[in-house]
């Protein structure tokens, strides 16, 4: 009975493992695998070989020796080694005075002009007549400046309801001129406004 068990048992086993191999395949149906071609990349480069293979190409050509009279040259060459040990007090002062004129000439050259010094700009001044939160009412007030000749902006340049707003006229270099203007934009406007420095940066 136990021999029964073990035969029934190992059928059993081997049914399983191969459900459990074969299943999957069968399920799944043929998959296509993608196989990447990779190229071997050689470990030495080949460059070695085309520069043999163009020595080879190359015709030889035949180097012809001419003797062009081997004494006279070394001669010349003895000649030539006297003379610059004859005057080399002369080479050293030429060429002391070589250097001292490049020197010279390196150091104008390093000495540039000084830029003439900047005229310092006058500070504009400018009147604010305020701050305000209705964008028409700064348009209207704006467009009513600009009718008597005033040069009227605002900060920001596009008024936004609900958003401060500044108006201004203005700028000029003298302030003189700006107070002497208050008192026209206050019969205008009814807005005294205080003199401020201007500011072109400023948004």
């Amino acid at each position: 009975m136990s021999n029964q068990f073990q035969n029934r048992l190992v059928g059993v086993i081997v049914i399983v493992a191969l459900g459990v191999i074969f299943l999957p395949d069968i399920l799944d149906g043929k998959k296509q695998r993608e196989e990447e071609q990779f190229a071997e990349i050689p470990l030495r480069p080949e460059f070695e070989q085309a520069v043999s293979s163009e020595q080879e190409s190359l015709p030889e050509q035949e180097i012809n020796s001419l003797d062009l009279g081997s004494q006279q040259q070394a001669e010349s060459t003895s000649d030539d080694s006297w003379h610059i040990a004859d005057n080399p007090a002369d080479n050293a002062t030429q060429t002391s005075a070589k250097v001292t004129e490049k020197a010279q000439t390196v150091k104008q050259a390093d000495v540039k002009p000084q830029p003439k010094p900047v005229a310092k700009t006058e500070a504009a001044w400018t009147i604010q007549l305020g701050s305000f939160n209705n964008a028409s009412n700064v348009k209207g007030l704006v467009t009513r400046l600009r009718e008597k000749g005033f040069t009227a902006y605002t900060l920001p340049t596009k008024p936004v309801d609900g958003q401060l707003t500044k108006v201004f006229v203005g700028p000029n270099i003298s302030k003189d001129k700006l107070s002497r203007m208050q008192n026209d934009i206050y019969k205008l406007t009814e807005l005294k406004g205080r003199i401020v420095a201007y500011n072109p940066v400023e948004k």
